[in-house]
């Protein structure tokens, strides 16, 4: 019997031991399992780093473009003003720089350039003596570019009965000498005449070849009632606001819902204009003011690219080849 009483504390106290050993491993285990949350953090941590090679990539693509910082400054027509964003759109594009394109008319354009506050002018005529003479005058040698051919389209009110009317008439409207509709065929109602400003290349030439027929009558000139606008969208939404009004804009802004009139029995299209038919057709250029380089020769190249040519197409304008 007393070996007995000796024996159970023995065990009693191997089986203690066991179990704290247990206890103890346990806790050992649960530390190690919360020791290994950093390392899951720590992946978490490395997705930035696996991000970074695309941008490094879009970074790669910017560097790419052959024209990234440059930029060039472009002023002048506005019947140029809406083709040249497409072009500077498509060129930033694909080749990167910046471009920057403003209105003003043709000559302001031109003035911009000799004035070296743009690099390029746009203008829906040829540079005239005095302008090359100035530009001369302080040392610039005036590139010229074609671009493009347009048709100047005769537009009156959706109240005006005639459908076809001649140089020689529009001449005489626009000088005054022709004051009501009835004279041409239509209505009796005053006509409304609408023009465009001294600065508009788009005037300029309406002028020489219409109102001066060709310049043989160097005498003629606007009426003094005739509303002179800044742009070929004012011409349109005038209008188109008035009964009994004429007005002229480039083939480019044409819309279905305007009454466009035949010039001599000759619709105003690319056809027309392309194949010499239609009278009243023009170039359409842009100047610099010596030989370009850098983004301004690229530029160039593009809008007289076969893509270039395409976007003057789809503007309404007609594409030189």
């Amino acid at each position: 019997m007393k070996k007995t009483r000796l024996l159970l504390p023995i065990t009693m106290s191997i089986l203690f031991l066991f179990a704290g050993t247990m206890i103890f491993g346990g806790c050992k285990n649960t530390e190690e399992v919360t020791e290994e949350v950093p390392a899951e953090e720590n992946v978490e941590e490395t997705t930035p780093a696996e991000e970074a090679p695309a941008e490094e990539v879009s970074e790669t693509e910017e560097a790419s473009l052959p024209y990234e910082g440059q930029e060039l400054v472009i002023s002048g027509s506005t019947t140029l003003l809406q083709v040249s964003e497409a072009w500077t759109t498509e060129f930033m594009k694909e080749y990167g720089g910046t471009i920057i394109v403003n209105g003003g008319g043709s000559g302001a354009g031109i003035a911009d350039l000799i004035n070296g506050i743009s690099d390029l002018a746009n203008a829906s005529r040829q540079i005239k003596d005095e302008e090359l003479e100035s530009a001369k005058s302080v040392g610039l040698d005036i590139q010229e570019y074609k671009v493009l051919y347009d048709g100047i389209a005769i537009i009156t009110s959706d109240n005006v009965s005639i459908d076809d009317i001649t140089i020689e008439e529009l001449s005489k409207i626009y000088t005054g000498e022709i004051t009501n509709w009835k004279d041409v065929g239509g209505d009796d109602s005053e006509i409304v005449i609408i023009a465009r400003d001294s600065s508009s290349g788009t005037g300029e030439y309406f002028l020489e070849e219409v109102v001066q027929l060709g310049k043989t009558v160097e005498d003629n000139d606007y009426s003094e009632n005739a509303l002179r606008l800044q742009s070929n969208a004012e011409v349109v939404n005038q209008v188109k606001e008035n009964d009994n009004a004429i007005g002229y804009i480039g083939l480019g802004y044409l819309e279905e819902s305007l009454n466009v009139i035949k010039v001599e029995g000759i619709e105003p299209s690319i056809d027309t204009v392309k194949d010499g038919s239609y009278p009243i057709s023009r170039g359409l250029y842009i100047y610099s003011a010596g030989e370009l380089t850098g983004i301004g020769e690229a530029f160039i190249d593009f809008v007289l690219s076969e893509r270039g040519q395409e976007i003057g197409l789809e503007e309404g304008f007609v594409p030189l080849n």
